[in-house]
This record gives structure tokens, C-alpha cells and sequence, in this order.
């Protein structure tokens, strides 16, 4: 008997750049190696950094500084 399938793990990158930088390099390309979770999120150095991040990388939701975020509820994801 088979389990049910989960719905995968929503992941943000603090610091995901679209030129550069260690999470592009590293922590990416992991995350998408494991099954069960999904990148829905990122942040960089400013709005239009991770806006174009986001372009690149295929992620719904970007922001620039910290002091711009804001908690999400449940139906913004």
C-alpha cells in the first residue's frame, strides 16, 4: 500500500543572486536535487536584484531588503 503524496516543502534563499554568489553556486542547485521541497521564494541585495533572480531561477515570490518583508498568510502562497 501506497502513502499519500505530500505536497512538497515551500523554501526561501536569503541572498540568491541572478549574476553571482555562494547560494546560486551551492545551496540552488542542492535544493533542487531533493525531492519534497520547492523554492518559492528568494531575497537579494535589493528589489530589482531579486526581482531579476527570480526571472532567472523560475520563482514566484522575490524581495529586496528585510526591512520590505512581510509575513505572508497562507493563501499568498
Amino acid at each position: 500500500m501506497s502513502s499519500p503524496q505530500q505536497a512538497p516543502i515551500g523554501v526561501g534563499i536569503v541572498g540568491l543572486s541572478a549574476r553571482r554568489g555562494w547560494a546560486a553556486q551551492a545551496h540552488l542547485p542542492a535544493l533542487q536535487q531533493l525531492d519534497g521541497f520547492e523554492l518559492r521564494a528568494l531575497s537579494a541585495s535589493s528589489a530589482e536584484s531579486a526581482r531579476q533572480a527570480a526571472e532567472q531561477y523560475g520563482v514566484a515570490r522575490s524581495f529586496g531588503r528585510p526591512a520590505n518583508w512581510r509575513r505572508p498568510t497562507r493563501s499568498t502562497w
